[in-house]
């Protein structure tokens, strides 16, 4: 399939060669910044666009991927549904739960598929703990905490450090957790939320949620971007026989810093397997789009993600915790 790339930092470079190397064509590199889509074009051989809007719709084009700021994935979404264009969405999927919908019917009602990059259920480590925990063969886990975090990424002025526009680490980054319990245990219950946005005279942010499961089980989720340097997860999964742990210092991830012409500076966490979690993720949505798969992660879960990533903000704000 003919492939437009919307959005040419970071993110953007690593869908390209995810989507290349499963067979995808790159034909069309978009970015507000000319500067950064050139760049990606000139290594696949493709035309550049500085208008992504209309890139979306561009004739040539089969399937499109969106690596842009969060606020921008509905118009997108929009865009690329009405002219029966296929897509690929980087999370959070979109600001809020409103627009995720509005998302989603847009997809629905043009018949394309529509696909969010909720990677973390790709990771090796992640399926195991999930499989280990399920099995129940070290018992029924009650309680779980994951922590994932590092450096506030972006320079100043970036779209990361507009809290407004990225959410901060809950919504941009601890969202990968919040699917990922939800993935393994099932349906959240009530969140509760303590986070900082700090933004001067240093910009920090951490988020601590506590959540209730309807299975009965206890998740502590923190998010961080308030580490002096580098990317770490940490996860612990308590069961009545035993525990499950997990700690990416231990099992170094490959830690790459990119850096990304006028856009933020970003650390993407990788696995240190052969084939890349990323990779995965593309590979099960090209079965997908070839009819002959199903993707792990829908539509709809990236929508209870952005859900439960409300939740904690709104429990954050007024002190109380949220229902869902």
């Amino acid at each position: 399939m003919n492939v437009a790339i919307i959005g040419c930092g970071g993110m953007g470079a690593l869908h390209a060669q995810m989507a290349a190397n499963c067979g995808h064509k790159i034909v069309l590199c978009a970015d507000s910044v000319r500067k950064a889509a050139a760049a990606l074009a000139e290594k696949f051989g493709a035309k550049v666009s500085a208008d992504p809007l209309s890139a979306v719709a561009a004739k040539g084009v089969d399937l499109v991927a969106i690596a842009t700021p969060t606020p921008t994935h509905l118009p997108l979404i929009e865009a690329a549904a009405q002219a029966g264009k296929d897509i690929f969405c980087e999370k959070p999927f979109c600001l809020n739960t409103a627009d995720c919908k509005k998302a989603i019917a847009a997809a629905e009602k043009a018949k394309v598929k529509l696909f969010v990059g909720h990677v973390v259920r790709y990771f090796h480590e992640f399926e195991a703990m999930r499989a280990k925990a399920q099995s129940g063969e070290i018992g029924a886990a009650g309680w779980l905490k994951i922590s994932r975090g590092g450096i506030f990424p972006g320079a100043p002025g970036s779209w990361f450090r507009d809290y407004a526009q990225s959410g901060g680490v809950t919504l941009d980054c601890m969202i990968h957790d919040l699917d990922w319990v939800r993935y393994a245990f099932g349906e959240p219950e009530r969140i509760f939320c303590q986070t900082l946005m700090r933004t001067e005279p240093v910009q920090l942010d951490y988020s601590q949620v506590t959540m209730r499961m309807k299975n009965g089980l206890i998740a502590t989720v923190i998010g961080t971007w308030a580490q002096p340097s580098g990317f770490r997860v940490k996860a612990e999964i308590c069961c009545s026989g035993g525990m499950i742990q997990y700690d990416s210092a231990d099992a170094p991830l490959a830690v790459q810093p990119r850096t990304v012409a006028a856009g933020p500076n970003m650390i993407v966490p990788m696995s240190p397997v052969e084939k890349s979690p990323y990779q995965m993720e593309w590979e099960e949505f090209t079965t997908w789009l070839e009819g002959t798969g199903t993707p792990r992660v829908t539509a709809r879960d990236a929508m209870a993600a952005v859900a439960m990533a409300e939740a904690a903000l709104k429990s954050a704000k007024t002190g109380q915790p949220v229902a869902l």
